[in-house]
């Protein structure tokens, strides 16, 4: 693995380590104050999906929480497991899930109903070459970017720091664009590239607090051709 890959890693892993430090317990706050946001996630490599629940107090910022019984969340009707190290709830799901709905009941018995849906996303059956140290447009297949969305190419090669990422996030761009920079920082021959598209909404049934509700598609990697 490479050097880089690994401290990026490691850095994330030590984030969520120590806000899971900071967790509390959702008997502790006023039930109002709770931030929800819910994800579902589909990584196409593995073939799974994964709906995540994760609750903060007064905000997306404040210190996460863990539900105090008989508070509890669902996704799709079936349980959850609470992740203590990285203070969420999640549940693994076979196949690719299109829309989640998540149920949580609090403590003062309300209930809130919150739907997640995945904007699907794919490469193009066949990839034009990348010259080196000229700028690239990928043309993804799928619809257009809607409001609140983004899209990330990720390209690695096999030489140390090669990798690439590239963002889109304007309202309806079809394609995603690796400036000369980024192509020459890629290695020449075979490269690796995938896609990431998230989408972002406000939550539909929310306390005081607010709410949010994302859909993640993770394309499968393919190759792709660097020359001079």
């Amino acid at each position: 693995m490479k050097k880089s890959i690994l401290i990026i890693i490691v850095a994330f892993a030590s984030l969520y380590f120590f806000n899971s430090c900071e967790s509390e317990s959702s008997a502790d706050v006023n039930q109002d104050r709770i931030y929800a946001l819910y994800e579902i996630v589909y990584n196409e490599t593995a073939d799974l999906s994964y709906a995540r629940a994760t609750f903060f107090f007064g905000g997306v910022t404040g210190t996460r929480l863990e539900l105090a019984s008989p508070s509890v969340v669902t996704a799709n009707s079936e349980a959850m497991g609470y992740k203590s190290v990285l203070a969420y709830y999640e549940k693994e799901l076979a196949g690719y899930v299109q829309n989640c709905e998540f149920l949580w009941t609090d403590l003062d018995e309300n209930s809130f109903v919150n739907t997640a849906s995945i904007t699907e996303i794919d490469l193009p059956e066949t990839l034009d070459t990348i010259i080196k140290g000229q700028s690239y447009e990928l043309t993804w297949v799928g619809t257009s970017l809607a409001s609140g969305e983004t899209v990330w190419a990720y390209l690695d090669g096999n030489a140390e720091n090669d990798e690439v990422l590239a963002t889109q996030n304007t309202q309806n761009a079809v394609s995603i664009l690796l400036s000369a920079v980024q192509t020459d920082k890629l290695s020449i021959g075979t490269n690796t590239i995938r896609l990431t598209r998230k989408n972002t909404i406000d939550g539909q049934e929310v306390t005081s607090a607010g709410g949010s509700c994302s859909g993640t598609f993770e394309t499968r990697v393919v190759n792709i051709e660097v020359k001079e």
